[in-house]
């Protein structure tokens, strides 16, 4: 009988979003996460974007992503997150 890849929720993709694209995630990980991928068009964009950023950062013309920029972001990311939190309780 044939293994049924255990469920990963969005918020756990992201937070290995980037050692999925390093290969720094065990076998089941990574297949649960391709599976994910397939079925997410939001993470399956995330991901892009995190390839994307990694591409243009490595090419050797990265730019400096001014402070308050990345400031605004991360209070994104954040709030975005606790709202999540806050709608699951």
């Amino acid at each position: 009988m044939a293994k049924k890849p255990i469920e990963i929720d969005c918020e756990e993709v992201w937070r290995q979003i980037s050692n999925y694209l390093d290969d720094e995630v065990d076998p089941g990980l990574h297949a649960t996460m391709a599976s994910h991928f397939k079925d997410c068009a939001h993470c399956s964009a995330i991901l892009d974007g995190a390839r994307n950023v990694v591409k243009l950062v490595g090419d050797g013309r990265a730019f400096e992503i001014p402070a308050r920029a990345s400031q605004t972001f991360y209070k994104k990311l954040n709030d975005h997150l606790a709202d999540r939190q806050r709608k699951r309780r």
